[in-house]
């Protein structure tokens, strides 16, 4: 099973408002990404991340300057190690482009595929839209804040300035 973090444009409103934005979501697998590792330009140009983009370029350069100092062999090495690094971090560094862009994460889905992860985040968001669970929130009565329980005895972290006991 993969977790898919469900991220919305800017001006996306609640589920609530119009259903069918829904179109609009993006989600987002996390792990490592096989064509990421395999296309890796091609898929930062796909995925329109351009500042990652000139990240990877700037390291690739780096990896070639090396590539004057070391052997044939080492450098193969290194290629495929930044690749790996690059696969397993890829769908991070997407998620942070898009909040860079102003999306913001609406849910975290544990799916087998982006399938069944939009199935069962459309799911739980109907859920929380039907006009039973509205009605039952609107009623529900308000909890007061939890407040810690002290006894007699001083307890460290729940203060915050100096102790004002008579």
């Amino acid at each position: 099973m993969s977790t898919y973090v469900v991220m919305a444009p800017p001006e996306f409103d609640d589920l609530a408002g119009d259903p069918n934005q829904t179109d609009r979501l993006e989600f987002v697998p996390d792990g490592f990404s096989a064509l990421a590792f395999l296309f890796s330009i091609i898929w930062l140009l796909v995925h329109r991340m351009w500042l990652v983009l000139l990240g990877y370029l700037a390291v690739t350069l780096a990896v070639e300057l090396l590539a004057l100092a070391v052997s044939q062999e080492a450098m193969g090495v290194i290629a495929l190690t930044i690749a790996f690094l690059f696969a397993f971090e890829a769908q991070a560094l997407r998620r942070w482009s898009l909040e860079r862009k102003g999306w913001r994460v609406v849910g975290i889905i544990d799916a087998v595929n982006k399938a069944e992860a939009e199935l069962r985040f459309l799911h739980k968001a109907a859920d929380q839209m039907s006009p039973a669970r509205l009605r039952q929130d609107r009623e529900a009565p308000a909890r007061p804040p939890i407040v810690p329980r002290v006894g007699s005895e001083q307890v460290v972290g729940l203060t915050l300035g100096p102790e004002t006991r008579q």
